[in-house]
């Protein structure tokens, strides 16, 4: 019940869906003075015209003192639609990244509950057409108004097939002809099924029913057939779904449809779930072992004492097991449980697990979903219809009302950074603060943890807990390195594979077991290069070589998808002598199909998996050894478990390892190990083989010893030495203008203004390793924030800044891009 009376003038701040530094105000009209309520959802008008749905996040008596606020035009909801604790998380979010309070909820709610209008226009009725000069294109659009009476921007440059469909309508607008307004789109549309069932006049009447079938059975065999499987089928009346009964039983579509007509029959639709549940009987059974007994033990008195437990447990060793346990805890005290998931998609088999084990009160939410089945997800979270959701990175934005434990699983993976757009949060910290909001326990989980979370946990922030033995004894995999130097020395190797890799996999294979190859490149060559003078071809918008891809026989920019033709002949040189350089898995398939002829082969990496089922449909095979050999990228890491893979070749180790950035070694030491993990995952031992031009490389050693303490000791006194995180925190500023010498101009202003108060800590401006994406040439600056400055500090004075280089007239259209935690 509203705190004011029916009498009071009342004002709402609201968040808008919109890149605006504060909140706006509006008015709410008189009658709605009882709905009005924090968390509601209102219409208003924006601008001129523009309609949006906006977000209650305060109400007062008082009025703006620099603007006259407008009317809310309706109130959408009954009861709030966001709680109190999701409004302040929000804002911590928005604070903690630097962005605007209305990106956070742009991200946060569902496409389906943000209205937003479109613009139409309609016939005005008393326009005068026959003394007006119009247009031939002007006179189609007269027309389609007169059969539609209305018609969207879209529609009518579609109706001329002219790009120019502003001018045209702007030109009728101008003679009187049309109305323009602004109409609020309803983007969430539920799905139904059509349904028959026998009317309820021959159900409720026995002597009419007899009569029907007298009347059938002599002339109309096709319709008496419909009739008696109908009752066979729903003997209670309910209905059935129309088309799947015309299908399974062979029916006469027409004779349904004739039976409709007369009345026998009753169609009527029926709005239907979208999200069907799917588990797998094999895993109904969750029976902890000694270790994973004690190791829950160990979770549940460190939720005691802290709110945040790293479980560091290797791989295979059952942590899914564990988890499943804690799970099964909350659901029985009536709490619900967030279960963070790195690529929701490329988890099959885990979620199957989960879905087996709890059945229907399980929840799977991933980016191939489309808007209407996401907003009904949200709706099950909010109403409590569903106690455990697995999700990727924006799960930690549903509607939660009694969340008890958010597990955040492959805690280190960077896939919960999100890049773009706007807020550029770290779901992994983010659960951390949503758990303290809530009161939530959190647990993170690794076999290969990240090392600020490890730091975190030796420094007695989290709890930790080790799992150290794969589970049911399984014997950890043998690990062999391949100097690929020696290799080539020798010309043992055929291409990208060394003769010890080559050996073992035919072994393998003959042995029926199958075999994961892994590199991290797609495409089929990365590098067309002319041997005579050097020359590459590279994308026009980006500052990066074109990918060859042999399927489609294109050359193609992995940033903007830019595409040509291959080149036969240098343009610099006039040699036709092109090579290609360089390996990615299209081509790693390729030759492996003339090496192996008798293997089967398949490859899982984006192209391949673009469909929605794609990737289950890969992963599906494999487990049936219906694949000897899988080919992929670093799909090929997420928590995948097969009983006959006994081999793993890790292609090019030294790839990862050279690139320019200062978690390199880390995410080496994480991919190797989560991508050998893979194998022996049974009762056999499985083998892995590393091939590398390096082999002596301290972290393919560390892999190979399988000294996670050893390298994390290591990395932490060198990011210390060189104050990276954990010892700092860091926020990346990224520049981008179209033209060069702009961009290089700009960033330095914007230096010059950053550097006398944060200097000290400032690297920059320079020229990132790509310098050029989408037409946009880029400078970065990198502040490293270490003790004892105040994070917050940094970025009030960094914020104040910003905002002074925004005023400037002569840098309106430069992009600046604040990312706190890189």
């Amino acid at each position: 019940m509203s705190l004011f009376n029916d009498y009071t003038s009342l004002y709402v701040k609201v968040l808008l869906p919109l890149y605006l530094p504060k909140e706006y105000t509006y008015r709410i009209p008189q009658e709605f003075n009882e709905e009005v309520a924090v968390g509601k959802r209102v219409v208003v008008q924006f601008g001129k015209k523009k309609i949006y749905t906006a977000l209650i996040v305060e109400i007062d008596d008082k009025p703006p003192t620099e603007y006259q606020a407008k009317y809310v035009l309706s109130i959408l909801d009954s009861v709030p639609l966001v709680s109190e604790n999701q409004l302040k998380f929000w804002r911590w979010i928005s604070r903690y990244y630097m962005c605007t309070w209305g990106e956070v909820m742009n991200a946060a709610l569902p496409n389906g509950l943000k209205l937003q209008s479109e613009t139409k226009i309609e016939l005005l009725a008393d326009a005068n057409l026959e003394e007006l000069e119009l247009d031939p294109r002007e006179l189609l659009i007269i027309e389609a108004l007169k059969q539609a009476g209305s018609l969207t921007i879209d529609e009518v440059s579609a109706i001329t097939n002219s790009k120019g469909s502003f001018k045209l309508i702007h030109s009728l607008y101008e003679k009187n002809v049309v109305l323009i307004r602004e109409e609020l789109q309803e983007r969430y549309k539920p799905k139904v099924k059509r349904y028959i069932r026998m009317s309820e006049d021959y159900t409720s009447d026995e002597k009419r029913l007899h009569e029907l079938f007298t009347q059938l059975e002599h002339k109309k065999a096709l319709q008496l057939n419909v009739v008696m499987r109908m009752l066979s089928e729903d003997p209670s009346h309910e209905g059935v779904d129309k088309n799947e009964f015309i299908k399974t039983h062979g029916l006469s579509p027409s004779s349904v449809k004739t039976l409709v007509r007369n009345g026998v029959l009753e169609e009527f639709e029926r709005v239907i779930d979208r999200i069907q549940y799917e588990g797998d009987e094999a895993f109904r059974v969750n029976e902890l072992t000694e270790a994973q007994a004690e190791v829950y033990g160990q979770i549940t008195s460190w939720f005691e004492e802290k709110e945040v437990v790293l479980l560091h447990g290797a791989t295979s060793s059952g942590k899914t097991h564990v988890y499943i346990q804690l799970i099964e805890d909350c659901i029985q005290r009536g709490e619900q449980v967030l279960y963070l998931l790195p690529e929701i998609s490329l988890t099959t088999q885990l979620i199957r697990r989960i879905q087996a084990y709890f059945g229907e009160q399980v929840l799977v939410n991933h980016s191939k979903f489309n808007n209407n089945e996401r907003l009904e997800i949200w709706e099950k979270i909010r109403s409590k219809e569903a106690s455990v959701l697995l999700a990727p990175r924006s799960g930690i934005f549903m509607p939660f009302d009694n969340l008890g434990l958010i597990i955040v699983d492959e805690e280190h993976e960077n896939t919960y950074k999100q890049n773009e757009p706007a807020p550029r949060y770290n779901a992994r910290d983010c659960s951390i603060v949503l758990g303290q909001i809530t009161g939530a326990n959190v647990l993170l989980g690794s076999a290969t943890p990240s090392v600020e979370s490890m730091h975190n946990a030796k420094s007695e922030k989290y709890g930790l807990v080790r799992l150290n033995n794969r589970f049911s004894g399984v014997t950890e995999p043998s690990f062999e390195v391949v100097n690929m130097r020696d290799e080539k020395k020798r010309r043992m190797n055929k291409g990208l594979f060394s003769s010890v890799l080559l050996d073992r996999m035919e072994k393998t294979i003959a042995n029926k077991e199958q075999v994961i190859l892994f590199l991290n490149r797609k495409g089929y060559v990365p590098i067309t290069e002319c041997n005579e003078c050097s020359w590459s071809p590279r994308c026009i918008h980006c500052d990066i070589t074109l990918t060859y891809y042999r399927k489609e026989n294109r050359l193609r920019c992995h940033f903007c998808g830019y595409n040509i033709q291959p080149i036969s002949q240098c343009p610099a040189c006039g040699n036709t002598d092109m090579k290609m350089v360089g390996y990615g898995t299209e081509r790693v398939e390729s030759e492996l199909v003339h090496l192996l002829p008798d293997a089967r082969i398949q490859r899982l990496d984006y192209e391949t998996t673009r469909t929605k089922s794609a990737f289950a449909n890969i992963i599906s095979a494999f487990e049936k050894g219906d694949i000897d050999v899988l080919v992929g990228t670093q799909m090929l890491t997420k928590g995948l478990d097969f009983d006959g893979l006994s081999l793993v070749g890790i292609l090019d180790a030294d790839h990862a390892l050279n690139f320019p950035d200062f978690r390199a070694f880390e995410r080496s030491f994480q991919l190797f190990t989560q991508v050998g993990g893979r194998a022996g995952r049974r009762e056999k031992q499985g083998h892995v083989i590393i091939q590398a031009n390096q082999p002596e490389h301290q972290v393919i050693q560390d892999v190979v010893g399988g000294e996670y303490a050893e390298f994390f000791d290591r990395e932490v006194e060198e990011r210390q030495k060189f104050h990276y995180p954990p010892f700092s925190r860091l926020i990346r500023i990224t520049i981008k203008h179209k033209d060069y010498l702009h961009t290089e101009k700009a960033a330095d202003m914007l230096a010059h203004l950053i550097r006398p108060k944060l200097g000290a800590m400032m690297l920059g401006p320079e020229e990132p390793y790509i310098t050029k994406i989408r037409g946009l040439f880029i400078r970065q600056m990198l502040i490293k924030i270490a003790p004892p400055m105040s994070l917050k500090g940094v970025k009030l004075e960094l914020q104040a800044k910003l905002d002074i280089f925004k005023q400037n007239k002569d840098y309106k259209q430069v992009r600046v891009i604040v990312d706190v935690d890189p």
